[in-house]
C-alpha cells in the first residue's frame, strides 16, 4: 500500500454513498489517500460524513465537471451503479452511459494512473455446480442487469487504447449495510431457510472489506486492460454451506423449505407488475428471478491473487459473525 510519507494521492470515486463505495472510502482514507466523492445533489450521504475527504455534488450527467474533479487524480474508482431497474434501458443508462461519461472525462488527465471500473459476475453470467467460471470464459449474462454489465465491459474496451483501465467483477457481496442479504439472515433468525429449487446450488461470495482491498490492489498493482474476480478464495460454497455457518452463530436449527423455481417467477411477475405503480424497486422481479434459479454463479479469484497478491484477511464465517453482530447493534436483526 501507499507510504504515508509521500504526498497524498488522489483517489476518485463515484457511488461513494453506496453499500461498496461507503466500505471503499473508508479503506482509502485509512490508506492514506486524499479522497474525493462524486455524489448527486439528493444522494444520502450518511455513511461518509463524518469522515475527512471532499464531496462534489454533481451528477454522472455533467462531464465538464467530471473533468475539473478528476484533472488532477491518481485513480478513478468507478463504482456508481444500478443493480436494480424498471427497463432495459434504464441499466443501459444507469451502467454503460454513465460509464462513458466518467471515461470522457477522465480523457486527456495526464495524472490518472489507473481507473478501475466495477463491473460484476452477472456479466460472465452463471455456471454449473462445480465449474466456476473464469475471466477467459465468454460473456454469457442471463438478466437485463448481466446484459448492461456486458455492454460495459464492452465499452470499456473501446477506451482501453487512450486510458488506463482495469475491470473487476465481483460476485454477492455481503457485509455492513448490506440490506439485501439482510432478508436471507433474518430468515434463518426466524428459523427458515428457504431452498430454491430441487438441485445443489452454489455461489462466490466476498466481504465488502475484502472486496475493497481488492479494489485498491487492482488500482495499484493491476493490468491494464484486464479484468479481474474478486472473489471468495474457495470459490464455491453450497447455500447449505453458508446456512450452517450462519444458524451456529444464531443459535438456530432452521426448517428447510423447498421452493420450486416456478414460484419464484410468480412471485418476481407480481413484484414487477405492482412495481409499475409505485417508486420503489422490489428486490425479487422477472430479471432478478433469472439469475436466482441458475445452478451456479461462481468464479475463481486465482488471476487475482497471482497478478494483485488478493486474498481474504478472515474466514467467511468469521466475516458472515461481524456482520451478524453489525445488524444486531444497528437493530436491523
Amino acid at each position: 500500500m501507499k507510504d504515508g510519507a509521500q504526498e497524498k494521492q488522489k483517489a476518485v470515486v463515484t457511488g461513494a454513498n453506496g453499500f461498496v463505495g461507503s466500505h471503499l472510502v473508508e479503506r482509502l482514507v485509512s490508506e492514506g489517500y486524499a479522497v474525493t466523492c462524486i455524489l448527486r445533489k439528493t444522494s444520502n450521504s450518511k455513511w461518509i460524513d463524518a469522515l475527512p475527504i471532499e464531496i462534489v455534488r454533481c451528477g454522472l450527467e455533467e462531464v465538464e465537471a467530471m473533468r475539473d474533479v478528476v484533472k488532477d487524480a491518481t485513480y478513478i474508482f468507478h463504482v456508481a451503479g444500478l443493480v436494480r431497474a424498471k427497463n432495459k434501458e434504464a441499466y443501459l443508462k444507469g451502467n454503460v452511459e454513465m460509464t462513458e461519461n466518467v471515461l470522457k472525462a477522465a480523457l486527456g488527465a495526464s495524472s490518472i494512473q489507473k481507473i478501475i471500473v466495477v463491473s460484476s459476475l452477472a456479466s460472465t453470467g452463471p455456471t454449473k455446480v462445480g465449474q466456476p467460471v473464469e475471466e477467459s470464459d465468454p460473456f454469457n449474462p442471463v438478466s437485463l442487469y448481466g446484459e448492461s454489465k456486458k455492454a460495459q465491459e464492452i465499452l470499456v474496451a473501446e477506451y482501453q487504447a487512450r486510458l488506463p483501465i482495469v475491470i473487476v467483477r465481483p460476485p454477492a457481496v455481503f457485509g455492513e449495510r448490506d440490506s439485501d442479504i439482510l432478508i436471507y439472515f433474518q430468515s434463518i433468525k426466524k428459523g427458515v431457510f428457504a431452498q430454491i429449487g430441487f438441485r445443489p446450488k452454489t455461489l462466490s461470495m466476498v466481504h465488502v472489506k475484502d472486496l475493497v482491498y481488492g479494489f485498491i490492489l487492482a488500482a495499484e498493482k493491476g493490468k491494464v486492460g484486464e479484468a479481474y474476480f474478486l472473489g471468495s478464495i474457495q470459490p464455491e460454497y453450497s447455500w447449505d454451506e453458508i446456512t450452517a455457518i450462519t444458524a451456529k452463530i444464531l443459535n438456530k436449527q432452521p426448517i428447510k423449505l423447498r421452493v420450486p423455481h416456478f414460484m419464484i417467477y410468480v412471485v418476481g411477475g407480481i413484484n414487477q407488475f405492482f412495481s409499475f405503480f409505485r417508486k420503489g424497486l422490489p428486490t425479487l422481479n422477472l430479471d432478478k428471478a433469472n439469475e436466482i434459479i441458475q445452478d451456479s454463479w461462481s468464479c475463481k479469484s486465482e488471476k487475482a491473487r497471482r497478478d494483485l497478491g488478493y486474498s481474504e484477511a478472515k474466514p467467511i464465517a468469521k466475516r458472515i459473525e461481524e456482520t451478524l453482530t453489525w445488524y444486531k447493534e444497528k437493530g436491523w436483526m
